[in-house]
């Protein structure tokens, strides 16, 4: 096993690691603390629904196109 690629994996591993600590860290300390809360709220609500928003997106555009077939008098579907 090669030790200088092992110890430059571990290294990484843990300057990713320290940095993440440090950003939640200072997220934490600062006075914007109901921000903080807002943020993660709105993380943990994208998570359980990822597609929420283009779902409500298709379903805006659906109900507009089939308004705008239904405004148009004589015209056969033509699929």
């Amino acid at each position: 096993m090669d030790y200088s690629k092992a110890a430059v994996v571990v290294c990484l591993t843990l300057i990713i690691v320290i940095g993440f600590n440090i950003i939640l860290y200072v997220s934490a300390t600062r006075d914007k603390s109901a921000g903080t809360i807002e943020l993660l709220r709105r993380a943990s609500q994208r998570a359980r629904h990822p597609w929420e928003k283009e779902d409500n997106d298709l379903e805006e555009l659906s109900r507009i196109a089939s308004k705008l077939r239904n405004q148009i008098p004589g015209e056969e579907d033509q699929s």
